[in-house]
């Protein structure tokens, strides 16, 4: 990444090394960076994230996305996907693996 950077990530915990993104925030490397997936969740009280500074880090909880609607949208979705199905329609949420989703 170029310096002054802002990271954000939004996969896996796994694909971030934690360590790395302390040093590089801290040593001025990152503008900042924001997460919502750790290595570890919830994020443990020890880990260094902590203590980067909420100037420069936004730690959010895996399940930001949890709003007042999240579970009647997921049924809408279920719902739509079902009658797709039945209907032998293309469902509303495929999956391409060739496109890595």
């Amino acid at each position: 990444m170029k310096d002054g950077a802002i990271f954000i990530s939004l996969g896996r915990g796994v694909a971030v090394d934690e360590h790395a993104l302390v040093r590089a925030l801290g040593g001025g490397r990152l503008t900042g960076a924001a997460l919502d997936v750790f290595e570890t969740e919830p994020l443990p009280p020890d880990s260094p994230l902590w203590g980067v500074g909420d100037e420069k880090l936004l730690l959010t909880a895996h399940n930001a996305d949890y709003t007042e609607s999240y579970f009647r949208l997921g049924w809408d979705v279920w719902a739509a996907n079902l009658r797709a199905h039945l209907l032998g329609e293309p469902l509303v949420t495929p999956v391409d693996k060739a496109a890595g989703y």
